[in-house]
């Protein structure tokens, strides 16, 4: 298991999709409050295990749809890419 820190995740997202950092909770809707679609999950996914360097599977990534289940498959099916 990964151990991340949710706020620094938290910004991550926000920087990401250009919004307030405030504004992203465990509860944020990946498609209804951010606007995000399954290609922009798939983007934001790359983004993320690029700046954690970690491989995620992308089915556990493709099922998500809050900020926090996202969070919960980096930390618990993340595995650490050595580069």
């Amino acid at each position: 298991m990964n151990q991340l820190d949710f706020n620094e995740f938290a910004k991550n997202i926000a920087d990401y999709v250009g919004e307030e950092v405030d504004k992203i909770t465990a509860e944020t809707d990946l498609y209804s409050d951010l606007c995000i679609d399954s290609l922009g999950l798939f983007s934001m996914g790359i983004y993320l295990t690029g700046i954690y360097h970690l491989e995620v599977p992308l089915s556990s990534v493709a099922i998500v749809s809050k900020i926090g289940e996202l969070f919960e498959v980096l930390c618990k099916e993340g595995v650490p890419v050595h580069e």
